[in-house]
């Protein structure tokens, strides 16, 4: 009798990344947090599926319960994501994020004296099947690379922005506008909050970039573009945060690079080397 090899197809993306922290040059703490995870889940008898979760959260610099609420709100992206078995990413994201603003709002309520204007940024990033889903609030930005140019995906919650989008204003002055870094939205100012959810196939060869306000501030776009054309993730992540603290790095640095290897239906085992690619 020949024997069946009944190990389940991966479905999904092979992904290599690497994040990195780092308090800044000036700041008395870290407010930022991060938080990457990778999974596998049986779909069925013949197929698993291969998932990934990059999350960056920056806490309102200056204020009291900054570091506190962005910890929160990774917190409850994790609650989330440990309920989530698959389907409706859209709706996991938009969930996280709403979970995180009523839980950091409740908390800044109960003691408005200590938690007082306790809030922070938040983006998450999820990677189902051939579907990369974003969910945003703030002014963390998340770049993709793909056939040689460089875009911004998610738009920066911010009232210089905010002014360039109702055409008051031009990129060159919002560039240098004093509400550069002045948020309109973040997650636990008010009750209820509107978030973007952002939706997109991925690539083979897609590269991308999630970070705070801190490292894209202290860089050009040319500067991003050509640092993640390094030969590998890790390259990439460091020579970007090395440029940012060459600049001064007033404001803490959150960085997450991650490179979409493939996409589709691998037979391999589940605990294979694509397990633990992320971790490299």
């Amino acid at each position: 009798m020949q024997a069946t090899d009944k190990t389940p197809a991966l479905v999904g993306a092979i992904v290599k990344w690497r994040a990195i922290t780092h308090q800044g040059l000036l700041r008395s703490q870290n407010e930022d947090a991060h938080w990457v995870s990778h999974s596998v889940e049986a779909k069925n008898d013949t197929e698993s599926a291969s998932r990934y979760i990059f999350a960056v959260a920056d806490g309102l610099g200056g204020h009291r319960g900054g570091a506190i609420a962005s910890r929160m709100a990774l917190k409850a992206v994790k609650d989330c994501v440990y309920r989530w078995h698959g389907g409706g990413s859209d709706r996991l994201v938009g969930r996280a994020l709403q979970q995180a603003n009523q839980k950091i709002f409740h908390v800044a309520q109960s003691d408005t004296e200590l938690f007082n204007k306790m809030q922070t940024t938040l983006t998450v990033v999820a990677l189902d099947q051939d579907s990369l889903t974003v969910g945003h609030i703030g002014d963390c930005r998340l770049y993709r690379v793909r056939d040689g140019r460089i875009d911004i995906l998610t738009r920066d919650h911010t009232m210089a922005n905010d002014l360039l989008q109702l055409h008051l204003i031009s990129k060159e002055q919002a560039s240098d506008h004093p509400g550069r870094h002045q948020l309109t939205r973040s997650v636990g100012g008010e009750p209820f909050m509107n978030s973007d959810i952002i939706r997109e196939k991925m690539h083979p060869g897609d590269i991308y970039l999630l970070c705070s306000d801190g490292l894209w501030s202290e860089l050009t776009r040319d500067e991003i573009f050509s640092a993640l054309q390094e030969n590998d993730v890790s390259s990439a992540c460091e020579k970007l945060v090395r440029i940012a603290l060459r600049g001064g790095a007033p404001d803490n640095i959150t960085a997450i690079v991650f490179c979409i290897e493939m996409i589709g239906t691998q037979a391999a085992p589940l605990f294979s080397w694509r397990s633990i690619l992320g971790r490299r």
